[in-house]
């Protein structure tokens, strides 16, 4: 006999499904706001996560994440960020999402180590999102940073819906969080390129899906960021120095930077610059008086209406009238955008407007580089 939750479920899957409609927003929350970060410092207390003699994970994981803190207040005061734990305490793994939606975060990033079996040569950087992917490497991962729930009281009702071995145990959580998915998606791979690029590990083992228990109830972009193998002599030797836990901090802020100047370039990252001097420069006439044509700006803001698993016809019921779109291709869905304008305060209007017939459209800044179907 189906539980009320399957069949409510189903009820949504035959609602969503047959236009392959995924929600723009979830719970109603601007994610395109990045003005709350939490941080969590995995493990903690009595859960030490992976040992080495003795280093500890859960040590290592809040050096990192308290440098990470402090980068990006440095970087955007206007930024409120969050922590899980800022000493070494126990919290639980229901209990680091709960601070996470509580404060209505717009973005969650967990911090952890990684270790692998006896002679394994493993080693590198790897970032997690919510998924149900269960390749064996995946699931021992998993199998791991999810036992530490064995050490909470009453665990067993606390996660009772939680169940890694059942696929359609994810179908509610991946539907509320699809909206979600694709700032995920885009968040960690920012976070390996930046680690392959100039992180003392330079050794990336990619962007992976999971279930991972910390992450399950989160409702905003989240991943979880294993920033090397413990297990392994290389990476221990960063793993245990204090200059290289600060530079893992830093890609992880190089990441947070370029994510937040795509989905929330209303406030700039804080950088000292030269004032200019106004009496050497003579001011240039504009192009409209020279008689030139204005350029086109690199960067646009649009508004995207909603994301699709799969392109729609024109005049589909689902663009409800609207005919002046675009599609935009990503990772295999389809994103629709309205409009195009340098100016973000034109872009508020044309939301507010389009609010009204698509509730979970948000504001996207789009450059040069994107590709954009007819």
């Amino acid at each position: 006999m189906p539980s009320s939750i399957h069949r409510y479920i189903i009820k949504l899957l035959f609602l969503l499904l047959p236009l392959g409609i995924l929600p723009a927003q979830a719970l109603g929350q601007d994610v395109m706001a990045v003005r709350t970060v939490v941080i969590d410092a995995g493990h903690g207390g009595h859960d030490p996560g992976t040992i080495y003699g003795s280093v500890k994970e859960k040590d290592i994981n809040l050096d990192v994440a308290l440098a990470l803190g402090r980068r990006i207040k440095e970087g955007y005061p206007d930024v409120k960020v969050i922590y899980t734990r800022t000493k070494d305490v126990f919290i639980p793994l229901v209990e680091r999402s709960a601070i996470a939606n509580r404060n209505k975060a717009d973005l969650f990033i967990s911090i952890h180590v990684n270790s692998a079996g006896k002679g394994s040569s493993a080693r590198g950087t790897e970032t997690f999102v919510m998924g149900t992917d269960k390749s064996k490497s995946n699931m021992e991962l998993c199998k791991r940073e999810n036992s530490v729930i064995t050490l909470e009281a009453d665990y067993t009702t606390t996660y009772a819906g939680f169940d890694a071995d059942a696929v359609d145990s994810f179908i509610f959580l991946n539907l509320m969080q699809s909206a979600q998915f694709e700032q995920s998606i885009y968040f960690a791979s920012l976070v390996e390129d930046n680690f392959m690029k100039g992180g003392p590990i330079r050794h990336s083992r990619g962007i992976k899906q999971a279930p991972l228990l910390v992450l399950w109830r989160t409702t905003m972009p989240s991943v979880l960021v294993e920033v090397g193998f413990l297990s392994n002599q290389t990476d221990r030797k960063s793993l245990t120095d204090k200059d290289s836990k600060d530079k893992m901090a830093e890609c992880i802020y190089d990441a947070f930077v370029s994510y937040k100047k795509k989905y929330d370039p209303a406030s700039e990252e804080i950088a000292v610059t030269p004032a200019a001097d106004s009496s050497a420069v003579a001011t240039p006439a504009s192009p409209a008086a020279a008689g030139v044509k204005a350029p086109v700006p690199d960067t646009l803001y649009r508004v995207q209406i909603f994301v699709v698993s799969a392109r729609l016809k024109d005049g589909d019921p689902a663009f409800k009238g609207i005919r002046n779109y675009v599609c935009i291709p990503a990772g295999g869905l389809f994103k629709y955008v309205v409009g195009g304008s340098a100016k973000r305060s034109e872009a508020d209007a044309l939301l507010k407007e389009l609010k009204t017939k698509f509730p979970g459209a948000f504001i996207v800044k789009t450059d040069a580089s994107d590709h954009f179907l007819k």
